[in-house]
């Protein structure tokens, strides 16, 4: 019995890991760039740009879930010895077109990074979090 606990232990350890306040930045260990592309696509993300001689991915916005259902997400990911970095942008279906303290609202004046803070913010980067998770594998969060 005791030798099930400690296998068992690694996915309890990784599974709570604190996540900082101000993260934007995920880095997954242990992934390979056709890893990543193949899951970005069963996640239901589109592809806007890819680079295979960088490894890196841009995707197109897609929209959210559960809580984030009027936000649009994209991703940026990018591969490096066998290290996914994953950023993404956010912004709110509700207010493009709309005029906002005198500015007409567009998806390019009203993009904002995804991070780990509150509110909406916060809830597109535990979506992105719930992406990075999927992979099973050591995550690092980041401040950059």
């Amino acid at each position: 019995m005791l030798k099930y606990i400690f296998l068992l232990f690694p996915l309890f350890a990784l599974s709570q890991q604190k996540i900082p306040k101000k993260t934007n930045t995920i880095e997954v260990k242990g992934v390979s760039f056709k890893e990543v592309a193949n899951s970005l696509l069963d996640a239901g993300y589109a592809f806007e740009k890819t680079d295979s001689n960088f490894q890196t991915i841009k995707t197109e916005f897609k929209d959210g879930v559960g809580k984030n259902k009027w936000m649009k997400l994209r991703l940026m990911t990018r591969v490096k010895d066998s290290t996914a970095t994953i950023t993404g942008e956010w912004y709110n279906t509700m207010f493009i077109g709309a005029k906002l303290l005198g500015v007409d609202q567009t998806i390019e004046n009203s993009t904002y990074k995804i991070e780990y803070t509150s509110g909406n913010p916060k809830n597109c980067f535990l979506e992105m979090n719930a992406f990075a998770n999927s992979f099973k594998k050591a995550i690092t969060y980041l401040v950059k």
